[in-house]
């Protein structure tokens, strides 16, 4: 099997690419071992380029999140357990996904992307509640309670649910039907996705639909990928062709070893091939190269993986950090 090995992060603004040609861009990362892109799908020369270098070109697509979308859909900006609108973390804005209007809009936005660039697929990102996760010690927000969405949870589960404040019907919610909430926020990403993926088939039959999880397992910070994050890896295995967490080690205070842990348990769950994508950034502090190719070698090695993404391909330009992608990428992974 050769596995998918790919850079997130094109742009033909970055050095080595700059004032070249997309069929020298394509070259060039060819020659790195690179068999697929995330990037640079807005030229469609770039992306004939890619594809005549026998590579393929995803798309990355942010699905609840933005300060856009809170000034468009101010009924967007979640509202917490304690009744107060969600703060930015710290400017990420995240999206209420429950909101009909919301969830329209996003769909006819991903329309649009397959529709004008001729993608292999397409990275949903973004796609769960609201959480800012890639941190030491993750801040876990009780969303959303606001009253268009716990009528629909009521309405959808036939739940009846007290009146009084946000507070109140809140500690209602969580403390005595927390599993109908929590199924019907998953149901709520999963559904989405589901349309998502039906929008993207009719586009482009071909194209792949990927999701970038959140690496979190089963049994971390107390089942938050469920209650907190809505990621529900058995259900969405039915409507996903390809996962890729985001297991930023570093980020997340963990040793390289642990990405091999999620994958595993990501494809458990889901039955789908993982591509898990690794980081190359210096965050929350420097990231030595040696460090980063250990992060490569369990990415590829591990037997749930089919391939690796790296986060990002600028990080990954770093003179050590680009001979440990050379070496991983061009060397024979079944």
């Amino acid at each position: 099997m050769t596995k998918t090995k790919s850079l997130y992060g094109f742009s033909d603004r970055l050095a080595p690419f700059a004032g070249t040609t997309p069929v020298e861009q394509a070259a060039l990362l060819r020659s790195w071992g690179s068999t697929a892109v995330f990037g640079g799908y807005q030229n469609a020369d770039f992306i004939d380029a890619i594809h005549e270098a026998g590579m393929a070109i995803y798309a990355e697509f942010g699905c609840f999140v933005g300060a856009q979308l809170w000034e468009r859909y101010p009924a967007s900006r979640p509202i917490t357990a304690g009744g107060s609108p969600l703060e930015p973390d710290p400017s990420y804005y995240g999206v209420n996904p429950a909101l009909p209007e919301v969830r329209q809009d996003r769909l006819e936005a991903l329309e649009t992307l397959l529709i004008d660039h001729a993608v292999d697929g397409v990275w949903l990102d973004f796609i769960r509640w609201p959480c800012h996760w890639e941190v030491l010690a993750p801040v876990l927000p009780q969303t959303s309670f606001d009253a268009r969405t716990l009528s629909r949870f009521s309405g959808d589960t036939g739940i009846a649910l007290p009146e009084g404040d946000v507070p109140t019907v809140a500690r209602a919610v969580l403390e005595e039907h927390q599993g109908e909430w929590v199924a019907w926020r998953c149901e709520q990403i999963t559904s989405w996705v589901a349309e998502a993926r039906d929008v993207l088939k009719r586009v482009r039959p071909d194209a792949l639909v990927g999701l970038f999880g959140v690496p979190w397992r089963l049994d971390d910070y107390d089942g938050a990928i469920l209650k907190i994050i809505g990621q529900d890896y058995r259900a969405l295995g039915e409507v996903v062709d390809v996962f890729s967490p985001m297991v930023y080690h570093r980020m997340c205070g963990f040793e390289p070893a642990w990405i091999g842990q999620v994958t595993a348990e990501v494809h458990a769950l889901s039955g789908k091939p993982v591509w898990p994508i690794v980081q190359s950034v210096d965050m929350p502090g420097p990231l030595s190269a040696e460090e980063y190719g250990q992060a490569l070698d369990v990415a590829l090695q591990g037997p749930a993986s089919e391939g690796v993404l790296v986060f990002t391909m600028e990080g990954a330009l770093d003179a050590g950090k680009l001979e440990e992608t050379q070496a991983r990428f061009a060397a024979s992974v079944g």
